[in-house]
């Protein structure tokens, strides 16, 4: 021991030295790049919470003009409002959705947030006819302005030029598209009303301004590609019939009803506004590119810093490695040996006692060169690996054995509970008086689940089912089939049961593990409930679901049963009282079937069992399997 303390000390004083300058020098010449890539990421997430917040400012727009439409006194407009409120209401919740994550300026748009307290309360209002169009119109632009005040909060710390054009191109097109949403909104409302009245000429003057100021700021930073979108969404038909219409409305101040139909207005100034929100959506497109792409940056210097710091380090501890060459090399010879002993002494020994051959149970290590430490230590491990190897085979023969009696006894169990129904079934066809046939059918119930009993057994040592049938069977008679198999059968109900027909060498293996499923689903629920069967066509395969109504299970709970019913888990390393899932598994795995539990949708746990289509078939002829 005092020599393993020896060694190392010596390699402490070789490497901390070095390795601690190293890791200083490493941290400063790296906390630089650290800082540009986690800015980045944070720009990068500012701006997907700029791109949310914007759609949701788009739903409101399209709400508030619809809104004053309908305040106008247009009455068009009502039936649109149910889908837009409602859009606006996704939309909402999307941002939440993006505000749960925690992402930078995220407190300020939820401050922003709360000025849509009353919003249900103004669309009460507005469906009464109480609220005004000027309420609308102001309580919808305040929210909106205010939304996107807090979403472009703190966007000018980027430090990079391109990156704050981006940026503030994003921010420019955002107020266009705002004045051009307010300006559909507030003409459409006046259109509805027939004319301008009060304020709203003056409004509607300064909400063009407005536009047209933003429209102009655009190309002053927008990338080429940006200002030849923005000139081709202010050239497209709709742009001129907006320009067009705004010139009418403008001339025609004093009139007592504007030239210009509400709706007409409304659809071309939907189309321009949409089309300025797509500009603005390849705007913001543009800024998390470019925030990506200054993140990838960083993080490739960062890389290179690191990569030069692992480089001296593995330079220093090269080094030390040299210098202790004598001692690491009888390690490492010994870690091969008995990495040798883990993946192919021991395998092989319990490969050949599954076999039924001798498998050796001495092993040793070659101690030439080695110091008298390491010998000791070679010599304790050939005597773990020896033991493990023993009992590894003392487990592999007992699992060996228990599997072959508990074959023997399942055949045994279920040639003398064949025989046994057999009878019955003689029985039952000489029998006339009702109350004796009916204690007779309750036998051969009886025997027919003691019969499925043993063949739980065959099925978990591996065993195939003798039952066989030469020609398809119809699903529903397969379904009934396993309901017969269960013991309260009268609480199970069919609520849809799709025909086709499965291959008869498999009709006896998928009764049994329906059997095994729909008697956990009547055993988990109260008496007084009903355990419902579903089992339809799909593109996938046949899919049969089995709804129980009982306290269902916890998430831990169904991971581990899940598991179990995977097939890959040893049945003998389980709870007794959980060999159904393990017959369920090793008969999913040998049909190549799918099986999962899940919640109900009120409560109670839903069994699924998927079948592959190859156990399908389209064979005409239907025999009902007993």
């Amino acid at each position: 021991m005092r020599k393993l303390r020896s060694i190392r000390h010596r390699l402490t004083l070789l490497l901390a030295l070095p390795l601690g300058v190293l890791v200083v020098l490493a941290g400063l010449g790296t906390a630089a790049q650290a800082s540009r890539y986690t800015e980045a990421g944070r720009t990068s997430d500012r701006v997907a919470l700029v791109v949310a917040a914007e759609e949701l400012v788009h739903q409101l727009q399209r709400e508030r003009g619809l809104t004053a439409g309908l305040l106008g006194g247009d009455e068009s407009f009502r039936a649109q409002l149910p889908g837009r409120r409602a859009a606006a209401d996704q939309a909402r919740q999307a941002l939440d959705r993006q505000l749960a994550a925690g992402p930078p300026g995220a407190e300020a748009v939820r401050k922003a947030l709360a000025s849509l307290s009353t919003l249900a309360a103004l669309r009460g209002r507005a469906d009464t006819g109480s609220a005004t169009r000027v309420d609308a119109l102001g309580f919808f632009t305040d929210a909106i302005t205010g939304l996107t005040s807090a979403a472009f909060a703190d966007q000018s710390a980027s430090g990079d030029q391109r990156l704050q054009d981006a940026l503030t191109t994003l921010r420019a097109l955002c107020d266009a598209t705002e004045a051009a949403a307010l300006e559909r909104g507030t003409l459409n409302g006046v259109l509805a009303a027939g004319s301008f009245k009060g304020a709203d000429y003056p409004s509607f003057v300064r909400i063009t301004a407005v536009k047209s100021a933003a429209l102009a700021q655009v190309p002053r930073t927008a990338t080429p590609a940006r200002t030849s979108s923005l000139d081709a969404a202010l050239r497209t038909p709709a742009a001129v019939s907006v320009a067009g219409m705004e010139q009418q409305a403008l001339a025609g101040y004093a009139a007592e009803r504007l030239p210009v139909k509400a709706a007409d207005w409304w659809s071309a100034a939907s189309t321009q506004v949409d089309d300025l929100q797509r500009v603005q959506a390849e705007a913001a497109q543009e800024s998390r590119a470019r925030a990506e792409e200054l993140r990838s940056a960083a993080l490739g210097s960062l890389l290179v810093d690191l990569g030069l710091a692992v480089v001296a380090v593995a330079g220093a501890v090269a080094l030390g490695v040299a210098a202790t060459r004598s001692i690491t090399r009888p390690i490492a010879a010994l870690v091969a040996e008995a990495n040798a002993l883990a993946d192919r002494v021991l395998p092989d020994a319990v490969a050949k006692v599954q076999e039924g051959l001798e498998a050796p149970v001495g092993l040793s290590s070659a101690g030439a060169g080695r110091t008298e430490e390491l010998v000791e230590l070679a010599a304790a491990l050939d005597q773990v690996a020896g033991t493990a190897v023993r009992l590894a085979v003392e487990q592999s023969v007992l699992r060996r054995n228990t599997a072959a009696s508990l074959a023997n006894l399942g055949r045994r169990n279920q040639a003398l509970v064949t025989r046994q129904l057999g009878f019955l079934t003689t029985l039952e066809r000489g029998e006339h008086d009702p109350g004796a046939l009916a204690d007779l059918f309750e036998l051969d119930h009886l025997a027919t689940r003691m019969r499925r009993n043993a063949e739980s057994l065959l099925v978990l040592v591996g065993e195939v089912s003798p039952r066989r049938w030469a020609r398809p069977v119809g699903m529903g008679d397969v379904i009934r089939s396993a309901l017969g198999e269960v013991e309260d059968y009268r609480r199970v109900v069919l609520r849809q049961v799709d025909e086709t027909l499965l291959d008869g060498g498999s009709v006896a293996e998928v009764a049994h593990l329906l059997a095994e499923l729909v008697e956990n689903a009547v055993a988990a629920s109260a008496s007084d409930t009903d355990v419902e069967v579903f089992a339809r066509v799909s593109g996938a395969g046949y899919l049969i679901a089995v709804q129980d109504r009982g306290t269902g299970m916890d998430e831990t709970e169904l991971e581990r049963a899940n598991a179990r019913l995977t097939g890959q888990e040893s049945f003998l390393v389980g709870r007794s009282g959980l060999l159904g899932h393990y017959v369920v598994g090793r008969l999913a795995a040998r049909l190549g079937a799918r099986v999962r539990l899940a919640p109900s949708a009120t409560h109670g746990v839903t069994a699924t069992v998927l079948l592959p289509p190859h156990l399908l078939t389209q064979a005409q002829a239907i025999v009902v399997g007993t």
